[in-house]
């Protein structure tokens, strides 16, 4: 199936496959990880091609560049679950500076906007330990712009739903 006939899904699915693959590839990922500053995105772009990302979409490097930053991946519904996770790590409520933080996400209109939010929310789940299901981000990501509100009220619902005891389990990864 070409890239043009893939669903977002799929295109999730297939590039963070792509993405597993690299994991121990040391200079792919550093090239990766590049592709957050716009100084040197371009060192990125050859390996979001290379994996099946599209380097016109700022998803796919942005994507690429916090799976290498973070590789650790969970099985969390969404980005809104592994928000809250990212709160609860301390086995405490979610602090109210998280919900403001986590607020400010939630009220980005565009795509872009989140891809500049991203960043710290990933620097602070790799600090607590907390994976992150990229195939999920991915695919709300490239869905963004066209379904907002109910992206929004999906993460929303994640985040702030209670008496889900269960600690995040990893996702199983095949080389």
């Amino acid at each position: 199936m070409s890239e043009s006939q893939c669903s977002p899904k799929e295109r999730a699915e297939q590039f963070v496959a792509a993405l597993r693959r690299l994991r121990n590839d040391r200079g792919k990922l550093a090239a990766l990880r590049r592709g957050l500053s716009p100084a040197t995105v371009m060192d990125a772009w050859p390996v979001v091609a290379a994996s099946g990302g599209d380097i016109g979409q700022r998803v796919f490097v942005v994507t690429g560049a916090l799976f290498a930053s973070h590789p650790e991946e969970s099985n969390a519904r969404n980005f809104g679950e592994t928000c809250r996770r990212i709160g609860q790590a301390d086995g405490k409520e979610v602090p109210e500076s998280f919900e403001r933080r986590f607020r400010r996400l939630l009220s980005c209109t565009e795509a872009e906007d989140v891809l500049e939010q991203l960043r710290s929310w990933i620097r602070l789940a790799a600090g607590k330990g907390v994976g992150v299901n990229y195939e999920s981000l991915l695919f709300d990501l490239l869905l963004w712009n066209k379904y907002t509100d109910d992206i929004r009220v999906k993460w929303a619902k994640s985040f702030w739903h209670t008496g889900e005891t269960t600690e995040p389990q990893p996702i199983a990864v095949t080389p």
